[in-house]
């Protein structure tokens, strides 16, 4: 690990972002601090230091680190928006504000940090302002001189009956199961909707009565088109005006009829893509959960794509998985219909469930995306949602310590919930699911 005296400043500053794109947050500080010791005048080492502490959940430590960066050289945009980055990363949005429209007004040629400054008014839900910025996002401008060079009209908004609109899913699975709720107005609207979506989600998209047509690969002939991300902006959502009319997704099989003396039946997500840019404040450690396990009375459901309980006895291995049979978004909703709650970190699972109108305990850790907001322990886009955040005080977010509290305020819930599901009033006998008190 060592800077050896031989190397450049720009070797130094090299292996800095290769350790914090392997999140090796501990080695990236000691690289940046024996930078610090040759190079002690260059910003570019402060700001890589800040960076590095931000990893670390060590917000005091980085905020000294970004400020010594901004005296060394006071006009650069570059540490102003990067400031802006690990400020919003502790959900501290005021502060992540301010410091990208510092950044602004140094560099204005700039459109990642017109895009930072919109999450960060979406989390503090100044939707209004923040729609419009949103739009500067490298997908949406890529899209946009994409469609001018084909000659393709971009939606602007206005809700023409007969015409044909594609609606595009430009990122993950859980933002286009989020945003696909809009096709619904367009369709009462006397459009015809169009998708054209990852294979994935393919056959859930197609069941849904107000989509006409679904494509994974050549798209059908369209009058105008519209990326997903961008349907928000143009029906000029706000928190009180999300279309929430759940559920708007729903399984393709109904589930099978059930006792109405089974025990309640729980579905548990612990992680996410590894390769998502910020899994490493979404997922929680398999073993953080077991806890839950421990409780007596529910039958749980994996519902991680991939896992299989080992074979050494303990709480894990009476866990129910998905199986190979499940192959995509359909098949998982179908496995979705027959639980009584899912209790789940930030993915695209969470989404399908929140969709369907299933009973969601979203667990959020460090740095929660721009759609929870701050400081609320619901949601405005899924009614049937519950949240549950890790706050500064649990630390950096990613080890078994960091999700210690958020677990235990879940399995407290928990407890009470089965408490609560015994009593039972009386079994739909079409669907075969439980009324209760």
């Amino acid at each position: 690990m060592a800077i050896g005296s031989g190397r450049t400043l720009e070797d130094g500053l090299a292996m800095g972002r290769k350790l914090m794109a392997a999140r090796a947050h501990h080695k990236a500080v000691q690289c940046h601090r024996l930078l610090a010791l040759r190079f002690p005048r260059d910003a570019r080492v402060y700001m890589g230091l800040g960076q590095s502490l931000r990893g670390l959940g060590n917000r005091e430590r980085m905020t000294r680190a970004f400020r010594r960066a901004l005296v060394l050289q006071p006009e650069a945009a570059a540490i102003y928006y990067n400031f802006g980055n690990a400020e919003f990363s502790f959900d501290n949005a005021a502060s992540a504000i301010t410091t990208y429209r510092r950044a602004l007004c140094l560099d204005q040629a700039r459109p990642e940090i017109m895009t930072g400054l919109s999450l960060a008014m979406l989390q503090a839900g100044d939707w209004t302002n923040a729609w419009p910025l949103y739009e500067t996002r490298e997908s949406c401008r890529e899209f946009t001189a994409q469609m001018r060079d084909l000659h393709r009209v971009v939606w602007d908004g206005q809700r023409i009956p007969g015409q044909r609109i594609l609606l595009i899913a430009e990122q993950g699975a859980g933002d286009a199961i989020q945003f696909i709720r809009y096709a619904r107005p367009l369709t009462e609207a006397g459009m015809t909707v169009y998708v054209h979506c990852q294979p994935t989600l393919a056959r859930l998209f197609a069941a849904v009565p107000w989509i006409d047509n679904v494509s994974t690969g050549a798209q059908p002939e369209f009058d105008t088109t519209c990326l997903i991300m961008s349907l928000p902006h143009r029906f000029a959502t706000g928190p009180e005006t999300i279309p929430d009319d759940v559920p708007y997704l729903n399984a393709l099989s109904s589930p099978a009829r059930r006792p109405p003396t089974d025990p309640p039946r729980v579905g548990l997500v612990w992680a996410g893509t590894p390769d998502n840019t910020r899994d490493e404040w979404r997922s929680c450690p398999q073993v953080a959960l077991t806890p839950l396990l421990e409780i007596p009375g529910p039958n749980f459901q994996s519902l991680q794509y991939g896992w299989r309980p080992g074979t050494k006895p303990g709480p894990w291995s009476n866990v129910t998985p998905l199986g190979d049979k499940v192959r995509d978004f359909a098949d998982t909703a179908d496995v979705i219909a027959g639980l009584d709650l899912v209790i789940a970190v930030d993915t695209s699972v969470a989404h399908l469930a929140g969709a369907m109108g299933k009973p969601v305990w979203l667990l959020l850790g460090r740095h929660s995306d721009w759609r929870w907001l701050l400081e609320r322990d619901d949601t405005p886009w899924y009614p049937t949602m519950r949240l549950f955040r890790m706050t500064e005080a649990d630390g950096a977010g990613g080890d078994e310590a960091s999700w210690r509290n958020v677990i235990a305020a879940v399995a407290k819930e928990l407890k009470a919930y089965v408490a609560r599901y015994g009593r039972i009033t009386s079994v739909d006998t079409s669907t075969g699911q439980r009324r209760r008190h």
